[in-house]
């Protein structure tokens, strides 16, 4: 029977032979291939965890959105003038939005660490409505396009000041 490796007398085993694969170190090859797995095995647990928790985050919840209608709601019913769907009276309004954020909150039953705003846009949100009188028909905090609840209705005032209509748009946060 003849050996598989042939030696010379003298000679070492393994030298002047191939290492076998078993005796093979790591290779950069190896090493790439054994990085890449792990790093994308890391990101997809990652994923699939921050997937996981990602709807228990703090966002808008359905108690800033139910705010914000009732605001809405509140403002179209009470100044109203009851001829047409959505026609407000001017006069009415102004006064509603001159009162100070906490008179505000406490007409509307919203808690004091809940900040609100109540603006009138063109139809196309380019630019707030002003009153006769060049005042803007906003009231509440200054919105800082943060995660807010909203709500949007199409009004038109009795006195012509929105021709054809107005947005009336209510965010909560």
């Amino acid at each position: 029977m003849v050996d598989r490796e042939q030696r010379r007398a003298g000679e070492s085993p393994g030298a002047g032979s191939r290492l076998g694969a078993a005796d093979r170190g790591q290779t950069l090859h190896d090493y790439t291939v054994g990085i890449s797995l792990f790093i994308i095995t890391v990101s997809t647990v990652l994923v699939g965890l921050f997937g996981f928790v990602g709807p228990l985050s703090t966002g808008v919840g359905s108690e800033e959105v139910s705010q914000s209608e009732r605001i809405s709601t509140a403002l179209v019913q009470n100044l109203s003038t009851g001829r047409q769907p959505n026609e407000l009276r001017a006069d009415l309004l102004e006064t509603a939005l001159s009162r100070s954020e906490t008179q505000l909150r406490t007409r509307w039953g919203l808690e004091r660490s809940t900040q609100f705003n109540v603006t009138f846009t063109t139809l196309n949100g380019s630019r707030i409505v002003t009153d006769g009188g060049g005042t803007k028909l906003a009231a509440g905090s200054n919105y800082g396009g943060n995660a807010a609840g909203s709500t949007a209705r199409i009004v038109q005032f009795d006195d012509g000041t929105c021709r054809p209509a107005c947005r009336l748009t209510v965010r909560t946060w």
